[in-house]
């Protein structure tokens, strides 16, 4: 009985020192009905959410986009998928003109200040040394709500037709999952870690700036190497994945 008491207390304090769960007010909701949060550390206030369907459906619609819709089901509340860089910094252009406001995305340093990354800004992106000790989701074990990852519900589906290791959890999603389906870090940000990757601002491969920038895992993600705070997924700014979104950060309100 002691012993099972001991491990509780462990499992919540381990819990606890994720962020998980972490209580935030909402700063202010946007005409889109964005709610954002103000991030002390950063100065800015970052949008709760990775930006979902029903947000950048009306963009699309007022500026006549492309938009491919993934092969797999989702609901307005599901984040945007199949949106490349360009189209990202359009919506925050489109946006910020339509209210009056500078939305812009998270900054490659920014996003690992969040993840609780300890890097040198004078390495480049690509250059940075791996965190082993630290993954999208914070230094705890793995577990059902650190994120949409590519776990057993992924594998059930996908075992015939996706050559990969899926992790030993069951997330609930084996695709998207709606946005805020598991708990927030310590910063009040839901699927900071997994569901979709999200675009960074800055170049993966500085000086010869050929390459943006992905982070934050999604549901596809479950090798080690993908699940490190520290991994970048360099992607060229025009390419449309079904596995990435992104996320917007708000200057004034």
């Amino acid at each position: 009985m002691q012993r099972a008491l001991t491990v509780l207390v462990l499992l919540l304090l381990t819990h606890c020192a994720s962020g998980q769960g972490a209580k935030v007010e909402t700063a202010f909701t946007n005409s889109l009905e964005m709610p954002f949060v103000r991030v002390a550390s950063l100065g800015v206030l970052v949008c709760r959410y990775e930006t979902r369907v029903r947000d950048y459906q009306p963009f699309a619609t007022a500026t006549n986009v492309e938009w491919k819709k993934p092969d797999f089901p989702q609901t307005p509340d599901h984040p945007a998928l199949n949106v490349s860089y360009t189209e990202a910094l359009a919506f925050c252009e489109w946006l910020g003109k339509k209210e009056g406001r500078k939305y812009r995305l998270l900054t490659d340093q920014e996003w690992s200040l969040l993840a609780g990354l300890k890097e040198d800004p004078k390495i480049a992106p690509n250059q940075q040394p791996p965190s082993p000790s630290v993954h999208h989701w914070g230094t705890g074990p793995l577990t059902k709500d650190s994120g949409n990852f590519c776990d057993e519900a992924f594998g059930k589906k996908y075992r015939n037709s996706y050559d990969a290791k899926w992790l030993e959890v069951d997330d609930g999603h084996a695709d998207t999952a709606p946005v805020g389906s598991y708990p927030a870090d310590a910063n009040g940000l839901h699927d900071f870690a997994g569901n979709v990757w999200e675009w960074v601002d800055g170049w993966y491969d500085p000086p010869g700036n050929t390459l943006r920038i992905v982070r934050g895992g999604s549901f596809r993600a479950g090798s080690e190497k993908r699940l490190l705070a520290s991994f970048r997924g360099p992607d060229p700014h025009n390419v449309h994945l079904d596995s990435v979104g992104f996320r917007i950060v708000c200057e004034k309100e």
